[in-house]
């Protein structure tokens, strides 16, 4: 079964592993550049020093964010060349009767197609993670993204959570629906929808941090925060570019909401929660692997021929 499960799936193995280096040395490439030019390397080509590594750093970041973000889809395309193939094509073909009656039982079949493809898939994920990490490590403040919600899906634990969610999904839905294209359709579908619902989930998972600042209110838009917040003097909460009605916009509402006893408050995720949200997260997607693998049992085994 190993050697039979590992000839059935060596050409995905081949080409994920060729993406994945080719990957690699894209960013690798691109963060190189980076960094030589942090550290103050003429730009050859471009009319001399730099004038800034700081901007050209940060333009080869720029230049290469939309690719790297767009990358947060990969678990879907593991899903579905993955996951969703893997027992919809044999019930598909009919050749998991053959298997059954090679002395192999349902329960050893499944577990060994889930299980090796299953950590191929997990390791993968690992692998990918590791990659964008190492090349966000090459900006300055980039390497722990709580912010950035594309980002945040990319390094950490959270891709080999993701990757093995999504093929345990798309091996879900073809022992369920046992057609090829339908479980590639419900894994594209449930795969965005949980992607969704956890970006949207995200904030709450700790509840953010508030400080107190003191200054108006336009002196705090250079602070970095998820959102200030105006608090008047009996616990109502105001949007601090509007504010009362008491105090309008202009140039005397600082001092309006000053005495009228208003304060200003921040609310934020510290970076330090940075990994307290990773395992959140992926302890989400763990469980959801695990029950979408008890359904996949059910649908794999359970249910007659």
């Amino acid at each position: 079964m190993l050697w039979l499960t590992w000839r059935q799936y060596r050409p995905q193995a081949l080409v994920t592993g060729a993406l994945l280096a080719v990957l690699g040395v894209v960013l690798l490439v691109n963060g190189v550049s980076a960094d030589d030019y942090s550290t103050g390397t003429p730009c050859l080509g471009l009319g001399g020093e730099c004038g800034g590594a700081g901007t050209v750093t940060s333009g080869r970041f720029d230049s290469m964010y939309p690719f790297v973000s767009s990358l947060i889809l990969v678990p879907a395309v593991v899903g579905v060349f993955w996951g969703a193939p893997l027992l919809a094509k044999e019930f598909e073909r009919g050749t998991h009767k053959l298997m059954w009656t090679q002395s192999v039982s349902r329960r050893h079949w499944l577990t060994v197609k889930l299980g090796v493809v299953g950590l191929v898939v997990a390791l993968g994920g690992l692998v990918f993670g590791v990659i964008i990490e190492a090349w966000l490590r090459t900006f300055p403040g980039k390497s722990r993204p709580l912010d950035d919600f594309a980002l945040f899906s990319l390094v950490g634990v959270v891709p080999l959570a993701w990757w093995l969610f999504a093929f345990v999904l798309g091996a879900a839905a073809g022992a369920v629906v046992r057609k090829t294209l339908p479980a590639i359709g419900i894994t594209i579908a449930v795969s965005a929808a949980v992607l969704v619902g956890l970006v949207l989930l995200r904030p709450h998972y700790v509840a953010p941090q508030r400080v107190e600042l003191t200054g108006d209110v336009p002196a705090l838009q250079s602070v970095a925060a998820s959102r200030y917040i105006l608090v008047a003097p009996d616990g109502r909460e105001y949007d601090p570019l509007r504010g009362p009605a008491e105090c309008p916009p202009g140039p005397e509402q600082g001092k309006c909401l000053d005495a009228a006893g208003y304060r200003n408050f921040v609310e934020f995720q510290p970076l330090d929660r940075f990994w307290r949200f990773q395992w959140t997260e992926a302890g989400i997607l763990f469980a959801g692997t695990l029950l979408l693998g008890a359904v996949a049992v059910q649908g794999g085994v359970r249910r007659r021929v």
